[in-house]
């Protein structure tokens, strides 16, 4: 079965941890993608999901050995495990380890199945800083802040350019938003110039005209090597630019320049006058 786990590293004590987490009340706390409210109806646990879902709750706890085993399904029968484990590190700090299978339920595609990983990442993340700070490993890149919009009426064409071309994964895909994750956190979201978004500005495919993107890659001339030789088109091959970067240039389905960028550090002299440290001051 394809599984995920994710584990923090906190310093909180192994008892504070494993209550917390071994609680059913705590639940809507925390894992707030799968648990709005809950409730004890019966001598069994119901969970009502954020999208109005009732479904079958309950946990096998075991304190001497840490292990916390989630279940939860539709019915009683048909509930799926989400196992937990809480332990104390050589260290002495308190480690919790996560772990997702994907559901073996019809309409459980690995698109979706990373979609509620990325969830989970959050909201293990969130435990950090309950539990006083503290570490976080998931095998993810860190998600940029920033997303960059794209409104297209070429959702596929362009899902499999930045897919097939530059590593990224569609973890929404959906006739009228798609939304894309690169391998170091880069954030694309695309919107269908049909979709029902409620803004003018949606209305309208763009063109390209007026905007670019970067995407920071470690080695410049291999990438371009090797994607020229998959058929994609360059508008610039490589080269030194002057403000401290080698790039080449493609573009993508809807127009929008793509820098491939290394940074080289050759910055010209003319230019270093112009690089403001964090925090300092412009002066006007």
């Amino acid at each position: 079965m394809k599984n995920r786990t994710v584990t923090i590293t906190v310093s909180a004590s192994v008892d504070e941890a494993f209550s917390f987490l071994a609680n059913p009340e705590t639940l809507p706390l925390w894992a707030v993608s799968f648990c709005q409210s809950i409730r004890k109806e019966d001598e069994r646990w119901l969970v009502t999901t954020p999208q109005g879902a009732e479904l079958a709750f309950a946990i096998d706890a075991d304190r001497s050995s840490g292990c916390i085993e989630m279940l939860a399904g539709p019915t009683l029968e048909l509930m799926e495990s989400f196992p937990i484990r809480v332990f104390k590190a050589d260290n002495g700090q308190t480690v919790a380890s996560f772990t997702m299978f994907k559901s073996q339920r019809p309409g459980m595609t690995d698109a979706l199945f990373e979609l509620h990983f990325r969830s989970l990442v959050r909201e293990v993340a969130s435990l950090v800083e309950r539990f006083g700070g503290g570490e976080v490993s998931s095998g993810l890149p860190e998600e940029s802040a920033l997303c960059m919009g794209i409104v297209s009426e070429k959702l596929e064409a362009t899902r499999e350019f930045y897919c097939g071309y530059f590593g990224f994964q569609a973890v929404f895909d959906s006739p009228f938003y798609l939304h894309l994750s690169g391998p170091k956190g880069e954030q694309i979201g695309v919107m269908a110039a049909s979709a029902e978004a409620g803004q003018r500005e949606f209305e309208a495919a763009t063109s390209g005209a007026g905007v670019w993107l970067s995407l920071t890659i470690d080695d410049v001339d291999a990438a371009f090597a090797r994607l020229k030789g998959e058929g994609l088109l360059f508008r610039e091959e490589p080269v030194d630019q002057p403000w401290g970067e080698r790039t080449c240039v493609t573009v993508d389905p809807n127009g929008i320049l793509i820098y491939l960028s290394e940074p080289n550090g050759k910055m010209d002299e003319s230019l270093k006058q112009f690089v403001r440290e964090p925090g300092a001051e412009l002066v006007g």
